[in-house]
């Protein structure tokens, strides 16, 4: 840190990179009438004069704040306070720092309301979609019935069909073989003129 070794509020936060943890960080302190600026250098946060109410004896506190990069996808967040020219440690600032291990706390909260209100928002995306395959099996599900049906109209008509074939077939060879007496009559009178 900028100020050398000191005494922090450390935590480890999981699954959320760091640089979101970051994002959540400058969006917490806002509530603490501070001023929030990046030291790009040291990589770390300095806020100005921030208002914590949980700390008592102070009207205003100076915060610096670190967040590192821990394994694949965890970040942890350190978090130092100090209050005119000094840092509060548990051995010098004991009632002081009960209220900046609420302050710590509280934005430990924050970033799990967060992950939480993410975490809703993916399993809300999954329900509509389920909702979505489900609507689409039952609309799958009505036109396999209307075929069902389509066909069934089709199977009465080719049945009807049938019927009505078959007794044309009847009639074709009836007319067949009356045609056929008719044709030999008239070949037996061709054979009779010769």
């Amino acid at each position: 840190m900028t100020q050398g070794l000191k005494n922090a509020l450390s935590f480890e936060i999981k699954d959320l990179k760091t640089s979101k943890v970051e994002d959540l960080w400058q969006d917490f302190v806002k509530q603490f009438d501070c001023k929030t600026k990046k030291d790009k250098k040291m990589d770390e946060y300095f806020s100005d004069n921030a208002k914590i109410y949980y700390i008592p004896s102070t009207t205003s506190i100076d915060i610096f704040a670190r967040f590192a990069e821990r394994g694949k996808n965890a970040t942890e967040a350190s978090i130092f306070f100090l209050d005119n020219d000094r840092f509060l440690s548990t051995a010098s600032n004991a009632e002081q720092m009960k209220g900046a291990t609420e302050f710590v706390r509280q934005f430990d909260i924050y970033v799990q309301k967060y992950q939480t209100k993410e975490q809703l928002e993916d399993e809300q995306k999954k329900l509509k979609k389920l909702e979505s395959d489900l609507k689409k099996l039952i609309k799958d599900n009505e036109n396999l019935h209307k075929d069902i049906e389509n066909y069934k109209d089709k199977i009465k008509k080719a049945e009807s069909d049938i019927v009505k074939n078959t007794g044309d077939q009847e009639k074709a060879t009836q007319m067949i073989n009356e045609q056929a007496k008719i044709m030999e009559q008239v070949k037996s009178k061709l054979d009779q003129l010769k």
